[in-house]
């Protein structure tokens, strides 16, 4: 009997793929600031002050190689700064998706 066809359909490309390390807080950050780009087109600007305060939270908290680490009380302070403005962000995104759905004629996602 001859042997089985190697698979070759994506799961198994996946499957044979070296792993791919972790994305870095500022990579996801960086897709988080295109998608919200796309989504919401020029109304994504108003986000840019709140999201600047993101990614400097975000390079506090995470410096990558060589980079200063906080004290541990400095990294809880800074960890309710940067929820407070998720939290802020959060906010100000849902007031933005409405504008944006109201510009786009009220059509829902």
């Amino acid at each position: 009997m001859p042997p089985a066809p190697a698979r070759t359909d994506a799961a198994a490309s996946r499957k044979n793929a070296a792993p791919q390390p972790p994305a870095s807080p500022t990579e996801l950050l960086e897709r988080f600031e295109r998608t919200l780009a796309t989504s919401l087109g020029g109304l994504a600007a108003g986000l840019k002050p709140l999201l600047e305060t993101v990614r400097e939270g975000v390079k506090a908290l995470d410096p990558g190689p060589g980079g200063a680490r906080l004290s541990r009380k400095e990294r809880e302070a800074r960890c309710v700064q940067l929820e407070k403005a998720f939290e802020r962000l959060e906010d100000v995104m849902e007031g933005l998706q409405l504008a944006a759905r109201a510009q786009a004629g009220g059509k829902r996602d």
